[in-house]
């Protein structure tokens, strides 16, 4: 054999095996859009921020300014309930006894001595015709019963006494924001009717005492707080009368939040 032959068959051989070893074709690369995260463009965090922080900045000027005009009544809560004879209220308003100077104490200061609700251990009158006409009602009480001024140390409790109290221990507990039940009558129906409504209120924690009271005219029934009076005859008794009494004017003056 030839050496041109030999070479023709190796030739031939190689081309053999290079059969099924065709590379395979380059897959051209697809460029790909980024996708944002949210579907939608980011937030301006920090023009939110500053927004925030100048509307916080305005709220507040306004709110200081409003504070700096914004006039405030100094006066307390329980001078104006003293003051107060609007006739929205039960009964008839009793100007408050300014005490022996003849001063109400008006201010929250009280300068001066407070001898329009000083504790006394002597009796205390009621007021004359004459007294009362010429206002010289300082060292006396200006109705009968009695609606404010000086008064025993000793508070009354608040209970339905079977026996009078004396009116200047039950002007004490109007000072504490009591309600008062003075009756002077002996019908018995009246009176037990008079306790159902008190023990009523007694039990739902109202500042009430019911006493005897025969320093006032025959077959009266009277109802007093601090600076107001309702009095009335056995005959015009009734017990929503007595009750709404005393649910609007338990502790409306109460200077010293009892």
């Amino acid at each position: 054999m030839s050496r041109q032959t030999r070479r023709l068959e190796r030739r031939s051989e190689r081309q053999a095996r290079q059969v099924g070893n065709t590379p395979r074709p380059t897959r051209a690369r697809v460029s790909r859009t980024p996708v944002k995260v949210g579907g939608g463009s980011s937030f301006p965090l920090q023009q939110l921020a500053i927004g925030a922080a100048i509307v916080l900045i305005v709220g507040l000027i306004v709110f200081a300014y409003i504070q700096s005009t914004k006039k405030t009544d100094s006066t307390p809560a329980w001078i104006k309930a003293e003051l107060d004879s609007s006739e929205s209220l039960p009964g008839t308003y009793v100007q408050p006894n300014p005490g022996p100077d003849g001063n109400l104490c008006t201010n929250i200061t009280c300068a001066g001595s407070m001898d329009d609700r000083n504790h006394v251990t002597t009796p205390i009158s009621i007021c004359t015709a004459d007294q009362l006409q010429a206002n010289d009602i300082g060292t006396c009480y200006n109705s009968n019963p009695p609606t404010s001024g000086n008064h025993n140390p000793q508070p009354a409790a608040f209970k339905i006494y079977d026996n009078p109290v004396p009116r200047e221990n039950l002007v004490h507990s109007m000072e504490h924001g009591g309600v008062i039940v003075w009756y002077n009558t002996d019908n018995q129906d009246v009176i037990n009717q008079l306790k159902s409504v008190v023990q009523s209120e007694l039990d739902r924690r109202k500042q009430v005492v019911m006493s005897k009271y025969t320093e006032m005219e025959p077959d009266t029934i009277a109802l007093t707080a601090w600076t107001r009076l309702d009095k009335f005859s056995v005959g015009d008794f009734n017990k929503d009368r007595v009750k709404t009494f005393i649910e609007k004017l338990n502790k409306h003056f109460n200077p010293e939040n009892f």
